[in-house]
């Protein structure tokens, strides 16, 4: 108990501001260990320095990087790579009711004025280029997959909405990768419909 009672003395009398004397102390900050771990030296985003190759503090991100809210698409606007989003990509939404009916808003949004309500392509466009718009639940003419429109796969035609085909322009910058995969899954419903 005694010692405790002098340590606190001791705390309590080094916590004045002034000597014995009256006389104030001289403030001393004290001893950091690894100051720039406080204060680190900071340069403005685009500025010069030397720090780098390049002279600039902005850095590249790294190779690979996803921004966030992205969905990747590894797949070139070729016919090679056409072909082969239709054998490695399967929709990551499962086609229930209120992903068909989503779907269905967004096809009569962007898709119904070319290839028509029921997806007979027989839209409101009636321009010579565009007048020969495949049925998607055709089952007789054979597309560049080696398959009928009816047949086409998931991947096929989300890399069609992605970059377009033929006379189709891309809707990329319109539909976000979610909303051409409810797409698709109408679109699938349209396959199905018998003539």
């Amino acid at each position: 108990m005694k010692y405790i009672v002098v340590f606190l003395m001791i705390i309590i009398s080094s916590c004045g501001d002034s000597s014995s004397d009256g006389k104030p102390f001289t403030k001393h900050p004290g001893y950091e260990y690894m100051p720039n771990m406080y204060r680190s030296p900071s340069y403005e985003t685009y500025s010069e320095n030397s720090l780098f190759s390049n002279n600039s503090t902005a850095r590249e991100p790294v190779v690979g990087t996803v921004a966030r809210g992205t969905f990747p698409f590894q797949y070139e606007n070729t016919l090679e790579d056409y072909l082969r989003a239709g054998n490695e990509l399967m929709n990551p939404l499962s086609s229930n009711e209120k992903n068909i009916e989503e779907g269905e808003a967004l096809y009569g949004m962007f898709c119904a004025h070319c290839h028509g309500k029921n997806g007979n392509g027989k839209g409101s466009i009636t321009h010579p280029v565009y007048g020969a718009i495949p049925a998607y639940n055709d089952r007789v003419q054979i597309r560049r997959t080696g398959t009928t429109m009816s047949e086409l796969k998931d991947g096929n035609l989300y890399h069609a909405i992605t970059y377009g085909l033929n006379a189709m322009g891309p809707h990329a910058s319109q539909v976000t990768p979610e909303e051409r995969w409810k797409i698709i899954c109408y679109i699938n419903e349209l396959q199905t419909i018998e003539d």
